[in-house]
């Protein structure tokens, strides 16, 4: 039969092959196919679960990861189908729920009643007393229970007789063969997905087709994470089934799991893998409310009535961003308010401290809080806690119970009740709708919709959220805390922990170097000091803070494109000030082998706003030049050398670091002397390198690239070209791309002009010289060298031109040298008079040299010009 889901494809060919050795190895082959029907089964509904915020998904993925029998994978089946879970199915994955669960009298012969029909003939033919169900009704779920019994009576308590396989056989294979055929599981578009580093994406297709998936291989725009994945009216990753890019081999959760990590069995060639299972480390059960969880009732809180938490404890006062948010939420112009930044920063303290505030006024009828967050940073580390809401259902209907609504209404009247609210078409109002940790809401961009289009002022949102990918709001960026806040956080932490005499001024003012002015990182490095009695590196606490950092950086990583993943790995393993254009030219340099093609569509302009978009990189403006210098925070910084050790990109970064190393160190008192110390010092690496031998070309591109945005690098780039390569041509080409930048320089004309006299090309050589008279206001002796040089080319017949061109060369450089003649000595004029001989103009070359006389009577080149002159006038 024709499968169109490979991992089942190659098993029925592996069966065949069985088959053809005995009946044994045949049904035991056909065991193992079923085994990994049943997983599949299983997973596939995992895969079509939503979100939610009692993290049911979690629960039942944590039970397989440690589920040593397939007995387990059918319970978890059941609580899949008809448990509390089953309401988060996705719609379009219903159809599988209703495939296992709809009941068929025995007259009904659906696929789902042949297949279980002929499992239970291969169980009665085994154990005569065996339930007969062929009189019943029965549903897919019933081939689950049966096959679960199957295993473990062959396999695990069993050993059945050649002669009784032979006969049970054919049944097994025909109940495995309708739901292979005919389960909407195994007739889904499964592929791998891998993003490569311009962002598109490698589908490999291992289901029914990959047309929904093609979109990917196209836009550069989207930030899958690599795996498998199901369509479900949307790529749907599934968690537990794992493959590669080249569908070498398909493996599932086999249990074992031990010291975080899991087995994963390949049911098609044997092999075993060990899984990290550090995602299921915490059990199921472990879900307490978060510290800012919305209160269950509305309260009167100042003279607003509200479910907003209490205000933080400890809380440094942040004056200049506490009002600039109060102004924003009581004016009439803002409807959608965001504060943005970086875990932890601040965000949720700062908006429930301006919150209690506007509760002392009159402005707000109500102040609605909901808590999207999943993880509290607490000062002994991370800890996950259960959301409060996680969609526009869960939005909604808390809303709805807070105000009251009897009885509870269903998903679209709660809907409705809201955006009535929202836009004032309510008897209530005005409201302030604060919805806090954004960015752990499962559809953010629908929720957005939803809100920004039905809110009207004086109705407010607010929003605080660690990414923001959405536009129309009013966006307050939340960073570090300014050196006056940061010292009082420091004052209070430390005399509450008790160490206020470890903390003196030297350190204090490395805590603020290092962290940044990280309220939440301070505030452990502190703990840490008083944890160890002395004072300790905030580098090497952080570094062993893994917890902490994942807490903080790694949602937002995992939603980085791979352009910006790899920028933010290469910028975290090279700790110093990077210039960015610098930077770009690393990454975009033209790189040789099967890698080239992807190398040179990275877009790291992009890659670089998302990661300031997300606060993971500072950007530090210079003011002597227009040039940007990137830097990352410490704590991102430790998170990233973290991910980089197994991260595919590895050997990419060790190769661009190798040349950002060039640069050398930049430091924020190097900022003043530019952009050009740090090429110059990348062109004498390569030069030292260059005169050892070694090939160049990498560094040779990168300062070609960042001489189109500092032309003055152009420079640099001709000198290694002529004096390393003995490249005149390359170096002219990039001499003139300087001038071109630069075209009233005169030491980049000169240069030109060196360059084409070494490269024995008069005429480029002589339009670069009137070009540089022209263009700029050379001194007059580069002018009198100019006719001089023109006049001997001319003479010695070097310079070949045709009268008109000759006549317009000279003429230009004539008008330039009698423009300014005053400046001339005797030599000078008398070039300026050969100049006039060229294009027949006796009268005005006896002019100059007769001045020219008048300087120097005894000027050779004039006495002689007065030679010539004389003579052809006695010729005539």
């Amino acid at each position: 039969m024709a499968v169109s889901f490979i991992p089942a494809s190659r098993m029925l060919e592996r069966s065949r092959l069985a088959q053809e050795e005995s009946d044994t190895a045949y049904f035991f082959d056909l065991l193992y196919l079923g085994e990994m029907v049943t997983k599949i089964l299983v997973v596939e509904l995992l895969t079509s679960l939503e979100d939610d915020r009692e993290r049911h998904r979690y629960s039942l993925e944590y039970e397989l990861v440690r589920a040593d029998g397939i007995g387990k994978w059918a319970e978890v089946l059941d609580q899949a189908v008809s448990g509390p879970a089953s309401q988060h199915l996705n719609p379009v994955g219903r159809d599988s729920q209703r495939a296992l669960t709809e009941n068929f009298k025995p007259e009904i012969q659906s696929w789902q009643r042949k297949a279980v029909d002929s499992l239970n003939e291969v169980c009665r033919s085994l154990e005569p007393n065996y339930e007969d169900l062929t009189r019943q009704r029965v549903s897919l779920r019933a081939w689950v229970r049966q096959f679960s019994w199957l295993r473990n009576r062959t396999r695990g308590h069993g050993a059945p007789r050649g002669a009784a396989l032979s006969s049970i056989c054919p049944m097994l294979q025909d109940s495995l063969t309708e739901i292979l055929e005919n389960a909407p599981a195994f007739n889904r578009a499964w592929v791998h997905l891998h993003r490569s580093l311009s962002g598109k994406y490698r589908i490999s297709a291992f289901g029914a087709g990959r047309d929904e998936f093609a979109y990917l291989a196209r836009e550069s725009d989207h930030s899958l994470p690599d795996g498998s994945y199901i369509f479900l009216g949307e790529p749907r990753r599934s968690a537990l089934l794992f493959t590669d890019p080249d569908l070498t081999d398909f493996y599932l959760p086999n249990g074992n799991f031990r010291n975080g990590k899991f087995e994963a069995l390949s049911y098609i060639s044997d092999e075993v893998r060990t899984i990290d299972g550090s995602a299921y480390l915490l059990p199921k059960e472990a879900q307490p409310l978060s510290e800012t969880t919305a209160r269950p009732i509305m309260e009167s809180v100042g003279k607003a009535l509200s479910n907003v938490p209490p205000r933080p404890d400890r809380y440094v006062q942040r004056t200049i961003l506490e009002g600039e948010l109060e102004e924003l939420l009581c004016d009439d112009r803002h409807p959608v308010v965001t504060l943005q930044g970086r875990g932890g920063v601040g965000k949720t303290s700062l908006a429930l401290e301006v919150l209690h505030k506007i509760s002392q006024t009159d402005s707000f009828f109500g102040i609605i809080w909901f808590s999207a967050r999943d993880i509290d940073l607490l000062p002994e580390g991370p800890k996950v806690v259960r959301p409060d809401v996680l969609s526009i259902d869960d939005v909604a209907r808390d809303f709805a119970g807070l105000m009251q609504v009897t009885p509870s209404p269903k998903a679209g009247d709660a809907r409705k009740y809201l955006s009535d609210n929202l836009s004032g078409q309510s008897e209530w109002g005005p409201f302030i709708f604060v919805l806090d940790n954004f960015e752990t809401i499962r559809d953010q961009a629908e929720l957005y919709q939803f809100l920004s289009n039905s809110v009207r002022l004086p109705n407010k949102v607010l929003i605080t959220t660690r990414t923001r990918d959405f536009k129309a709001d009013y966006p307050i960026e939340v960073g570090g805390m300014n050196e006056g806040e940061f010292n009082e956080l420091v004052d209070v932490t430390a005399a509450r922990l008790g160490i206020v005499n470890l903390v003196d001024s030297e350190y204090r003012d490395a805590l603020y170097r290092e962290s940044g002015g990280h309220p939440y990182i301070t505030k452990v490095l502190l703990g840490e000091v008083a944890k160890e009695g002395r004072r300790i590196t905030p580098k090497r606490v952080m570094a062993a803070k893994d917890a902490m950092l994942d807490a903080l950086f790694d949602r937002s990583y995992a939603s980085l494109s791979s352009a910006a993943q790899r920028v933010f790995l290469t910028l975290c393993n090279w700790r110093s000030l990077v210039p960015r254009i610098g930077l770009e030219a690393v990454l975009l340099r033209p790189l040789t082998g099967n890698s080239g093609s992807e190398i040179a569509h990275l877009d790291v302009d992009t890659a670089l706003r998302d990661l300031e978009q997300r606060s993971l990189i500072e950007v530090v403006r210079e003011n002597c030049d227009t040039q940007e210098f990137l830097s990352i925070p410490l704590a991102a910084a430790e998170f990233g050398k973290k991910k980089l050790v197994t991260s595919p990109l590895k050997i990419a970064i060790d190769s661009d670091l190798e040349l950002i190393r060039g640069f050398g160190a930049t430091t924020t008192t190097d900022l003043a002397h530019g952009l050009g110390p740090r090429v110059d010092r990348l062109a004498r690496a390569a030069a030292l390198r260059a005169e050892n031998g070694e090939d160049i070309s990498q560094e040779l591109a990168v300062i070609e690239y960042i001489a189109t945005g500092y032309p003055s690098a152009w420079l640099t780039l001709a000198e290694l070209q002529r004096d390393q390569l003995s490249d005149l041509p390359a170096a002219i080409h990039s001499v003139n791309r300087y001038v071109e930048n630069h075209p009233e320089d005169q030491e980049g004309w000169n240069r030109v002009v060196t360059l084409y006299q070494a490269a024995d090309d008069p005429l480029a050589e002589m339009n670069a010289r009137l070009q540089l008279s022209e263009l700029t206001r050379p001194a007059f002796k580069d002018l009198s060298s100019a006719a001089s040089r023109l006049n001997g080319l001319l003479s010695r017949r070097e310079l070949v031109l045709d009268a008109d061109e000759r006549r317009l060369m000279v003429r230009k450089l004539r008008l330039l040298l009698e423009s300014r003649y005053t400046e001339a000595d005797a030599t000078d004029l008398s070039r300026l008079a050969w100049l006039c001989m060229y294009t027949q103009d006796t009268e005005a070359a006896e002019h100059w040299v007769t001045e020219g006389l008048k300087k120097d009577p005894n000027n050779e080149h004039c006495l002689r010009l007065k030679r010539r002159l004389a003579a052809e006038s006695n010729d005539y």
